[in-house]
């Protein structure tokens, strides 16, 4: 017993040794981006900051990274009492105080490189709540794969590179920022319906001093672990995302965070995304399509567009971002279907301390109005307010954060859950609650207190 005590109190502080270096990690590794063409084209990355552990093969050409990240969350959830309306989610119960832990991360990256510095890959997988829940998996404590691509960068052309497997398509820029480098403990409201996630296929990237753009072709929306003829495929999926960036370097943008004596920083970007569904598929029968966000909708076609804005500078930070989404299609009935919603968001975040941070946000969902039936008394514009705070307990790293936020809902949402006209994308029986830390109220003015910690090496 007393080797075993010995040899855990060694690997603790072993531990915060490595994470108390994370801080001239994080500079060396956005160094590195700045410098070398694979490395800069950072979209969709990931995992771009903590020590983790590396291993190099015997003749040096091959590599090995292995990072970890988790997320610890108390929740406590406040609605008024006799939640009962028939458009309420009928999985939530009428409970007007609900409260407790989750995991909503447990994930493992591994990630290098194969033979050559310019063949790269990340395999990822996830343990927690959150992710699985987006994969559309049921049992909850089941092991996801979520990045798992390959990476080939031209060497004939700097800063031109393909990547092939599962990845993130390039459309919101919200969701493409890793969860451990968020502003909030969680990605926006809105950013959550309008997201596609994963996709499965291939995507061309180019990344330049001023300037860089991404295009792919893929299975469409929410099609990670998919066969190919899986029912929730399209036909075809194609994206395409190009950002200008007028002041800083690129690898300030990996996270919405911005330290104090930060340099100033700012890009602009857009996105959009087209795919047609429903008529390659041999056993999509009447199973409705990710894509249709709780329509029904069986055979279509979606468009989803974004542009978006982010500055930063001197500990402080301001990021914009417009969604719209089209969908229009045929129900298995044969009825029509045609929809164009709308979304906002909107955050900041300034550093009152050298390691705490203050950030507020607003996102807001305008639904089209086709979507509700005469009479609904559900809401067809939502507004959400954010307001929290980071501690970063070792100094300009993500490494170890804890955050305590406050989210107002401040009217009728029942629209997004189960039982509503919408419904989270990939989601089932309110399994999106978790993901936004809200439950559904008919009569507005449900709030949440949600406390998080999250490591990272």
């Amino acid at each position: 017993m007393r080797k075993i005590a010995t040899f855990v109190i060694a690997g603790t502080a072993a531990s915060l040794a490595s994470a108390q270096s994370s801080l001239d990690i994080e500079r060396a590794y956005a160094a590195e981006l700045s410098a070398d063409a694979a490395e800069r084209s950072s979209l969709l990355q990931g995992s771009g900051e903590g020590s983790g552990f590396s291993l190099t093969s015997g003749d040096g050409a091959s590599t090995l990274n292995i990072n970890a990240f988790f997320q610890f969350r108390y929740v406590a959830n406040f609605r008024d009492d006799g939640q009962t309306d028939g458009a309420a989610p009928t999985t939530i119960g009428d409970n007007d105080f609900t409260h407790g832990f989750e995991i909503p991360r447990a994930r493992i990256d591994w990630s290098g490189n194969v033979a050559q510095d310019n063949i790269t890959y990340r395999i990822s997988g996830d343990f927690g709540y959150n992710n699985n829940a987006a994969l559309g998996n049921t049992d909850q404590h089941q092991f996801q794969v979520t990045w798992a691509y390959g990476q080939y960068a031209f060497e004939s052309a700097d800063g031109l590179f393909l990547r092939f497997g599962q990845f993130k398509a390039p459309l919101l820029w919200e969701e493409l920022v890793d969860p451990e480098f968020q502003l909030a403990g969680e990605r926006s409201v809105a950013n959550e319906v309008f997201s596609g996630q994963w996709v499965q296929g291939l995507m061309l990237g180019y990344e330049a001093e001023s300037f860089r753009g991404y295009f792919s072709v893929n299975d469409g929306l929410l099609s990670a672990g998919t066969t190919y003829n899986g029912g929730g495929e399209s036909d075809i999926g194609l994206t395409a995302r190009g950002e200008f960036k007028f002041a800083g370097d690129w690898a300030q943008f990996t996270d919405f965070t911005s330290w104090r004596n930060s340099d100033y920083a700012g890009k602009v970007g857009a996105a959009i995304h087209w795919e047609t569904f429903g008529d390659t598929n041999p056993i999509m029968g009447g199973t409705a399509h990710a894509a249709g966000i709780g329509t029904g909708i069986t055979e279509g076609d979606l468009i989803v567009y974004t542009a978006d804005a982010a500055v930063e500078g001197n500990g402080w930070n301001v990021f914009g971002a417009f969604y719209g989404s089209h969908i229009d299609g045929d129900t298995a009935g044969g009825t029509d279907l045609d929809f164009s919603d709308f979304g906002i968001a909107v955050q900041g975040g300034v550093f009152v301390t050298e390691q705490i941070e203050a950030f507020a946000r607003w996102d807001a969902i305008f639904f089209d109005e086709d979507r509700f039936a005469a009479g609904s008394s559900a809401d067809e514009d939502l507004h959400f307010l954010t307001f929290g705070a980071n501690y970063y307990m070792i100094p300009e790293s993500h490494a170890v954060k804890a955050s305590l936020e406050l989210l107002w809902a401040l009217n009728d949402n029942t629209a997004l859950f189960a039982g509503g006209p919408v419904g989270f994308p990939g989601s089932t029986g309110g399994s999106a609650s978790s993901i936004t830390s809200y439950l559904g109220q008919d009569d507005g003015g449900e709030i949440a207190i949600r406390a998080q910690v999250g490591v990272l090496f």
